[in-house]
């Protein structure tokens, strides 16, 4: 990366292997697939919500959660990420860690978490 007049200047090869990294971190099981899935879980856990908010935080923190090194160091820098959001509690942070965990997860599309599966055992919830 180079500087061009104080802005950083990236060129076109290294942009598009940057999509296809963030790409592969975040929607491993294709990015229209994988994102119709995230869009309906989303709208149920939080009906009444922007839904491009929701997902944008959503991939702003999977991609901060995927990128470092520990365990430990992704949920810190994904719980940052969350917590820039403006409607965010502690509740809908919970809610959104635990669905990022559960599709770190799984193997296949097939066994997306439904709202349902992400609020078991939170609340209480069958």
């Amino acid at each position: 990366m180079g500087w061009f007049d104080g802005f950083p200047f990236v060129s076109k090869k290294e942009r598009e292997r940057r999509t296809r990294d963030f790409q592969k971190r975040v929607t491993p099981f294709g990015v229209e697939e994988q994102r119709e899935k995230l869009r309906g879980t989303l709208g149920e856990l939080f009906p009444g919500l922007d839904q491009t908010d929701v997902m944008f935080t959503y991939y702003n923190a999977k991609d901060a959660y995927t990128y470092e090194e520990t365990k430990d160091e992704s949920e810190v820098a994904a719980r940052r990420k969350l917590r820039r959001a403006r409607w965010m509690d502690g509740q809908k942070e919970t809610i959104m860690m635990r669905l990022l965990e559960m599709e770190l997860e799984i193997t296949s599309l097939d066994d997306y978490p439904t709202a349902k599966d992400v609020l078991k055992g939170l609340y209480d919830e069958d």
